[in-house]
């Protein structure tokens, strides 16, 4: 009975580890941050120019809306609260 449970113990441990290998995830996971600490300033030099863009659109946009609006509007830009 013992080692039946033993050698099943052995064979469970053994597939996972096949399935999971946590040498192969830690070296994974390593490489992943230090690709991310390399790459980190570029990535948010784009988020920065992503972010400008957007907002000279929303700009652009808040413009032509007030352009042909009668209304007074505040501080030269739209009521955000929606």
């Amino acid at each position: 009975m013992a080692i039946t449970s033993a050698q099943t113990f052995i064979s469970m441990t053994a597939s996972f580890l096949q399935r999971n290998n946590p040498i192969e995830t830690m070296a994974m996971n390593m490489m992943t941050t230090i690709y991310n600490l390399i790459t980190y300033r570029s990535r948010m030099k784009l988020l920065k120019y992503r972010y400008m863009l957007e907002m000279q659109k929303l700009e652009r946009i808040e413009q032509t809306l007030n352009a042909a609006n009668p209304h007074d509007y505040r501080g030269n830009k739209m009521n955000r609260n929606y």
